[in-house]
């Protein structure tokens, strides 16, 4: 096989990226990996939809301009209109499929994200010409099913079941007939290596290096405890379900806050929920903070993080939190419980789950030992994590796999 540089590559994503008129931007962790990737090969097309001003989740997207010369993007054709019915979306996907074809054909590999329908083209397309590909995956496609669903009247009915039964043929489809895949958590690399997969654990898409670590044994020591959260404002993250569990736990601690950093389609709600448990007060929403020193320096002066998501692969935030040795309260979610230990290098509950997470959460201030205990462990945890990155990881297996 010739070697990687050699190589044309069509990267599919598992979500958009933005134009802003100059430059096509993504978020920075993401960005970051696709550049890295890019270095490797001759040329990277990313085939995925492109958000422009105005549009949904726009403003999450443009945190970063990619830098590679050779990235390519090739920008799927999107729908005439907003609100599709199921009709209407069969026919989207056709012209995204006939779209991807033409790529297909020209390429030498593809790379495909999963949770993502236009993956599942690409992996059709790819076949259709006899080329291989290999998979990523960022979530797992049968936990993200609700969220991913876009006719909510329907979700009572047979049609969503036929909705979930495809979701589970397509990820199992795409990763059994793929030469090797990357995730992040162990259930993903479990459910991939069932599938017939040969699944390694991806390179963590860290922004932070050691340099950022910021060091300290114990956390909740001052007047005021202040809780953070760092995530988009989506359903997946259940912003909702961590403000009504701070609610529960304020009763009993008077002196908590909370930081909210992100920004989302969900911000108007959970302002409105804040309002109506009486919390605004002790609630404060950031927005996306694009400064990294300005985020880890909320990071520092926060005691605990708190992640409520009800779908996750693993958060890259996570590794944030323990290189800023803060004790975790976090749902078992996706690949969280392969890296986390609940008492051991975090606090872990089930997802939906307000009283847990409010008992997690007052476990964690009101047990000192414990605390320590976390953020020891964790720390432990986040040592071996910055020795595992490898920014080559994707051309070594794709050679591995081949030669």
């Amino acid at each position: 096989m010739a070697s990687t540089s050699e190589l044309t590559l069509l990267v599919m994503p598992d979500g958009p990226i933005a134009f802003d008129g100059k430059d096509f931007r993504y978020s920075k962790g993401e960005r970051l990996y696709i550049d890295n990737l890019a270095k490797d090969f001759k040329e990277v097309q990313l085939a995925t939809f492109v958000l422009r001003e105005g549009d949904s989740f726009y403003e999450s997207c443009i945190h970063s301009k990619f830098e590679s010369k050779n990235i390519v993007v090739k920008e799927l054709p999107r729908p005439f209109k907003k609100n599709l019915g199921v009709f209407e979306k069969s026919l989207q996907f056709l012209r995204v499929f006939i779209y991807v074809l033409k790529l297909a054909r020209k390429v030498d590999f593809g790379y495909l994200f999963l949770p993502s329908y236009p993956s599942a083209i690409g992996c059709i397309a790819l076949k259709i010409f006899s080329k291989k590909h290999f998979v990523y995956g960022a979530d797992d496609w049968i936990q993200a099913s609700e969220s991913m669903f876009r006719w909510p009247e329907k979700r009572n009915t047979l049609f969503y079941r036929f909705y979930a039964n495809l979701n589970k043929f397509m990820e199992r489809f795409v990763v059994s007939s793929s030469l090797f895949g990357v995730a992040a958590g162990g259930q993903l690399i479990e459910k991939y290596v069932n599938y017939g997969c040969k699944t390694y654990a991806t390179t963590p898409r860290m922004t932070l290096s050691s340099s950022d670590i910021f060091e300290r044994d114990d956390t909740c020591l001052g007047e005021q405890i202040t809780i953070i959260n760092v995530g988009s404002l989506i359903h997946d993250k259940a912003q909702h379900i961590l403000l009504e569990a701070f609610y529960k736990s304020s009763k009993k601690h008077k002196n908590l806050n909370l930081n909210i950093v992100g920004e989302g389609p969900e911000e108007i709600n959970l302002k409105k929920l804040s309002i109506k448990l009486g919390i605004s007060n002790r609630v404060n929403f950031l927005g996306y903070i694009e400064d990294e020193s300005i985020l880890y320096e909320y990071l520092r002066n926060a005691d605990i993080f708190a992640l409520s998501s009800v779908t996750e692969g693993f958060p890259r935030v996570l590794y944030e939190a323990m290189a800023m040795r803060l004790p975790i309260v976090t749902t078992n979610v996706g690949g969280i419980p392969f890296l986390l230990s609940d008492k051991e290098n975090a606090i872990l509950s089930e997802s939906r789950n307000v009283d847990q997470f409010s008992e997690s959460l007052n476990s964690v201030i009101e047990n000192n030992n414990l605390r320590k205990k976390i953020i020891l462990k964790s720390k432990k945890t986040i040592n071996e994590v910055f020795t595992s990155i490898d920014k080559s990881q994707i051309s070594k297996l794709l050679n591995k796999h081949i030669m």
